[in-house]
């Protein structure tokens, strides 16, 4: 684009490029109001990554609202479709190292936890990371329909260690037996419920697109299909390659929604892999407020945006500038600015360095990257 504060000169990004010397992660959050811009600018930058390098580029995006499908169709992503009773699936317990007990622990903890809405409690804790400790030693892979299964059989070190007989056992863990049977006949069935049954060309493909706008309109199951989409992501781009990795997490609220902890955990394994993750919401405040206690909020919300240092802002409401300003440490000129950019314009800043940057679109961009087309006359 073009940097309005810096003589309408050139302004070119890319987080590979600038690392080390620039930033020390490549990670990127986008916010803005609605129709600031912040799509547009998203689907061109992914364009252009593909368009100048090429193979050395795979580009990943979950699309909870289903806006990517013309620019999948212009630039050759496969679009995996996640639907109740669908074909495609993923299997959010798909990891490359079967000895990851401690993500697929941590999953499970947070989906459960999501459809009880409370934290679980000791004994609950300890059921479902047992079943969890089984179905890892035996080293093949499992779903959640396995671990449905495997909680209400608890084995034998788990009922010695709780003093407990067996069927006292199963009555004291009955909430998660029930959750758990929840999460795999109603909210993940058909997505997440069985082997992941869609194959990803990771070598030589140009990446992909997974469509959640089945559940869109589904206030409960969004975040807990988000968390799922998630988690089975971070687990399969964690794989020695040349290439780098451009992954696009919008409505990002919905993925930290009950997973916060482990959303973060992600974050920090991008310098190791090679991945940059973009999360696009409209306000900062939308990954801040996912908890009922505040120093938790607050520790988790600091440890997001530490994790991300580039920031580019759009358009904020006038209610929201001075929560941007102080969740991203922005000056108090920066937070007026913020709160007056035009369609297209955001404040870019990359660490200490910051500057407003207008996006140019070419018109064959138009046509693939404007998601109001509805409004046109």
């Amino acid at each position: 684009g073009v940097n309005v504060t810096g003589g309408h000169s050139g302004w070119f990004y890319d987080p590979f490029e600038l690392y080390p010397q620039i930033l020390t992660n490549p990670n990127a959050l986008i916010i803005g109001d609605i129709g600031s811009g912040k799509s547009a600018l998203v689907k061109a930058f992914l364009g252009r990554q593909r368009a100048v390098y090429g193979h050395r580029r795979l580009v990943t995006i979950l699309d909870p609202k289903g806006e990517y499908s013309d620019f999948a169709r212009a630039h050759g992503l496969p679009i995996i479709r996640l639907h109740p009773g669908g074909t495609d699936r993923l299997n959010p317990f798909d990891h490359r190292d079967a000895t990851e007990t401690v993500q697929r622990q941590a999953l499970a903890t947070a989906l459960v936890a999501g459809v009880l809405n409370r934290p679980l409690d000791p004994t609950e804790d300890a059921v479902l990371g047992w079943a969890i400790t089984t179905l890892a030693r035996r080293g093949i892979p499992f779903t959640f329909a396995d671990v449905a299964t495997t909680i209400t059989n608890p084995a034998d070190e788990l009922v010695t260690l709780s003093r407990r007989t067996p069927l006292e056992l199963i009555q004291a863990a009955n909430p998660i037996i029930f959750a758990v049977d929840k999460l795999v006949t109603r909210t993940l069935a058909g997505m997440f419920d069985g082997p992941t049954s869609v194959r990803v060309d990771w070598d030589d493909g140009p990446g992909f697109v997974v469509d959640l706008s089945a559940v869109w309109g589904d206030s409960e199951a969004l975040p807990l299909v988000m968390l799922a989409a998630t988690s089975w992501l971070a687990a399969t781009l964690r794989r020695d390659s040349e290439r780098r990795v451009l992954s696009v997490i919008d409505e990002a609220w919905a993925a930290v929604h009950y997973g916060a902890r482990h959303f973060q955990g992600t974050l920090k394994l991008s310098r190791t892999y090679g991945v940059a993750t973009w999360l696009i919401c409209h306000r900062p405040s939308d990954l801040t407020a996912q908890s009922d206690d505040g120093t938790a909020t607050a520790k988790i919300a600091g440890g997001l945006l530490a994790d991300i240092q580039t920031r580019i802002i759009f358009r904020q409401p006038p209610d929201q500038a001075a929560i941007a300003a102080e969740l991203l440490g922005l000056t108090e000129r920066e937070r007026d600015w913020i709160g007056q950019l035009v369609r297209g314009r955001a404040l870019w800043r990359l660490q200490r360095r910051g500057a407003v940057v207008q996006t140019v679109l070419t018109a064959a961009e138009r046509q693939i990257t404007e998601t109001d087309q509805g409004m046109a006359s």
